[in-house]
């Protein structure tokens, strides 16, 4: 139909389906890659003992970095996780986000199959961990991972720190918890004893490690508001 000489047109014609997948399988790619990179950079320094932080033994000596090696890089560093997963849920939301999340860690698990299959890995609790602390840990950082998204998800508006800040301390404090938790548990059976007087002092720590990441990564995020926006119908944060 012409109206003076132009013509009418209805709306586009959505995506069909076949479209839909490929275009999220591509922007899948960065977020996972993303994500995979830093947890690559943790295990690199899961072993690296943090002895920056060996002033933490004047104020209580269980403190110390190099006591058990309890305080690593890789556990310094990874509140790095919540950081990327809230620019993620930023700019794409949160179904979108735990899709990621799922995707990293069936690679991972794909991954430490396959090398053990091909005998990259010999044995696993000899070149990975012993199965009860990786399962804790893997555990552990999926339910912050969760809580990060829903957290970010549920706060994202204005002001525009508040989903970022609360995502990542809930997230970091409840993974700091849940690990030490499914540690002991996994352990004796019972998590009878898990929270013992001596144990508080770095658990403390770890949650103060946390808020203090929390914090701190709001400088970076408010730098790439900008580059990252959110996609149509994930206004706000």
């Amino acid at each position: 139909m012409l109206d003076k000489g132009v013509e009418r047109r209805g709306p586009p014609k959505p995506a069909g389906f076949f479209a839909r997948i490929l275009i999220g399988l591509v922007r899948l790619i960065v977020p996972t890659v993303s994500l995979l990179g830093v947890l690559a950079l943790l295990w690199r320094l899961k072993a690296e003992v943090a002895t920056d932080f060996r002033f933490l033994t004047s104020v209580d000596p269980v403190l110390n970095p190099a006591s058990g090696n309890w305080l690593t890089w890789g556990l310094v560093l990874l509140p790095l996780v919540w950081f990327v997963l809230n620019l993620i849920n930023r700019r794409y939301g949160s179904g979108f986000t735990l899709f990621a999340v799922v995707a990293v860690w069936a690679i991972v698990a794909g991954g430490t199959y396959w090398a053990s299959r091909q005998g990259i890995i010999g044995s696993f609790e000899a070149d990975i961990a012993p199965v009860q602390r990786a399962v804790a840990f893997g555990v552990s950082l999926f339910v912050g991972q969760v809580l990060c998204i829903y957290f970010f998800e549920w706060l994202r508006g204005i002001p525009w720190w508040e989903a970022p800040l609360v995502a990542a301390l809930v997230a970091g404090v409840a993974q700091v918890f849940t690990v030490h938790a499914l540690n002991a548990g996994l352990a004796h059976g019972t998590l009878t004893g898990a929270f013992t007087a001596d144990v508080w002092p770095r658990l403390l720590a770890l949650s103060v490690l946390q808020l203090i990441w929390a914090v701190g990564q709001l400088l970076p995020t408010a730098m790439l508001r900008r580059v990252i926006r959110p996609l149509s119908g994930y206004g706000g944060a």
